[in-house]
């Protein structure tokens, strides 16, 4: 018979997953990511849809942020068979990342990850602390962005 008291640490298994250096995306890892989009488009709130792999807010939706979400979900899987629960029992999986305006210096940002199962549990994860650590553009700027700093730099001339 299954025990659902098993699944009370899934939540704290995927964010310790997705915040590792098994996920590290080209310039840096998820922290680095979501705290570099964050701050360029001035978002402190993020939340990631792991089962229907999706971001909020939709301009966060970068591939380097979403696309290892598909590992998570098999971890997801793994863990209801290897505890004898079918496969879709759980029917919503969802991190909650909060961007401290508070310690921007430190790069810090909090992620907590909720799940719900087919009977409306809920199993929510404990808050971790992630230190955003490289520094690096996410999103290009805009032509008339770069003609500003360009007027700008001559007028300070």
């Amino acid at each position: 018979m299954a025990k659902k008291r098993n699944l009370n640490g899934l939540p704290n298994t995927l964010v310790q997953r997705y915040f590792s250096t098994l996920f590290f995306w080209s310039k840096g890892y998820k922290a680095d990511w979501i705290w570099n989009a964050a701050n360029e488009k001035g978002v402190n709130e993020i939340e990631i849809d792991l089962l229907n792999d999706s971001v909020f807010p939709k301009e966060l939706e970068l591939k380097p942020i979403h696309a290892q979400l598909s590992r998570l979900r098999a971890t997801i899987r793994i863990t209801l068979e290897n505890n004898k629960f079918p496969k879709d029992f759980i029917v919503d999986a969802k991190f909650n990342i909060f961007v401290s305006e508070k310690y921007k210096i430190l790069r810090l940002l909090t992620c907590q990850a909720m799940l719900k199962d087919h009977e409306g549990r809920t199993y929510q994860g404990k808050i971790y602390t992630e230190q955003a650590y490289t520094e690096f553009k996410v999103f290009p700027i805009s032509i008339q962005n770069r003609i500003k700093i360009l007027m700008k730099k001559i007028n300070k001339k």
